[in-house]
């Protein structure tokens, strides 16, 4: 979710790569929650980080807790953040509350993504 918005947002003044510790197949939840706010994430695929280790990144962005001390060391000195979301797609919920989720998820995570690309990236005037 946080690539589509962070794509959507910085169009045209950032690149941005997404990458986890154990790449997972694209949550269809997550996908289909983006979608209704009209980004299509549904091509996405999912790449280990470690293909970007010798990279040089202005920033690096970790949005779960779980992994924030296991991440591994970049080239360069990327500025780094951490923003723990909760994995809502470990959670047992009944199907409508479980959608409530996703789409709380997705809300959140447009609102740190806008922040964050109007703060680092490109200014609004």
């Amino acid at each position: 979710m946080a690539e589509g918005w962070l794509n959507y947002y910085g169009k045209g003044h950032c690149t941005v790569n997404s990458a986890g510790l154990w790449p997972e197949p694209l949550d269809l939840e997550a996908a289909n929650a983006m979608s209704e706010a009209i980004i299509d994430i549904s091509r996405y695929q999912p790449k280990s980080i470690e293909s970007f280790t010798s990279e040089e990144f202005d920033y690096v962005i970790c949005l779960s807790d779980d992994i924030a001390k296991q991440l591994p060391t970049f080239n360069g000195s990327p500025e780094m953040f951490f923003f723990g979301f909760p994995d809502v797609s470990k959670l047992n919920l009944p199907e409508k509350e479980h959608k409530k989720a996703y789409a709380d998820l997705r809300d959140e995570i447009e609102n740190f993504c806008f922040d964050f690309v109007h703060q680092k990236v490109r200014p609004l005037i």
